[in-house]
């Protein structure tokens, strides 16, 4: 994405976080961090990723503002909106998160709001549990049915695998590419939509999602440059659960 595109999506995205996170849920303990007695290995903030693994484009970065040590469900928020119960509600036994935001590091004066990343990281059993909740991850963005009723517009793309990611034997990691709306109508333009990328990985009895959630009308990354966001930080995310 060039500098430009860059520019107009950060100042178009002024009002979109409000309207997802309010269209986004109303489970306000569906991410929350559930240890469970009987399990013995566990997920950690150490395990999440760092201001310095994220990537946006040149001109803007993603910086976090709150992991699992937090409770990031107070308002009610899901960290996906085809996720309805999140992680726990898949099997997994304890769940820990960041959230984070963009900034405008060409213009740190001007303030963005609107655009939204998060990961989550879910500790299964075992390594069948886990693995049965990664396919069912990617059976619901195919469709996102049980998104909340504020996203009546969605489409998903193909999932594509992603290189340096999952690679060892069992293991498996793939992005999914999504729209979905309306925008609201302080950001409706008749062309731009909510442009959402997921990155799901599987890591042995662990599987991550990485979301990002922007406001535009295209999202282009040229495979030379690493390809979008999500597929450079889905490699560095399996990297520090191995």
């Amino acid at each position: 994405m060039n500098r430009r595109t860059t520019q107009l999506l950060l100042a178009a995205t002024a009002f979109a976080a409000p309207a997802l996170l309010t269209a986004c849920g109303s489970d306000a303990t569906a991410d929350d961090r559930a240890a469970n007695p009987g399990t013995t290995r566990t997920v950690d903030v150490a395990d999440l990723l760092t201001d310095a693994d994220t990537v946006y484009s040149d001109g803007a970065d993603w910086f976090r503002l709150a992991t699992g040590n937090e409770s990031l469900d107070g308002n009610g928020d899901l960290a996906h909106p085809c996720l309805a119960q999140g992680l726990s509600g898949l099997g997994a036994t304890d769940v820990v998160r960041a959230d984070f935001e963009l900034r405008n590091s060409d213009a740190p004066d001007i303030e963005v709001k609107g655009d939204l990343f998060t990961q989550l990281i879910g500790q299964y059993d075992d390594e069948a549990a886990a693995s049965a909740a990664y396919d069912q991850v990617l059976a619901a963005l195919a469709k996102c049915e049980d998104r909340p009723g504020a996203i009546t517009e969605y489409r998903s793309f193909e999932p594509r695998d992603v290189q340096g990611a999952g690679a060892d034997a069992g293991d498996r990691a793939q992005v999914v590419d999504a729209q979905y709306g309306p925008l609201p109508a302080a950001l409706e333009d008749g062309d731009s939509a909510y442009i959402m990328e997921t990155g799901v990985a599987l890591v042995g009895d662990r599987v991550t999602v990485l979301t990002s959630v922007i406001v535009g009308q295209d999202y282009n990354f040229l495979e030379e440059d690493g390809g979008t966001p999500v597929n450079q930080m889905l490699p560095k995310a399996v990297d520090r659960l191995g």
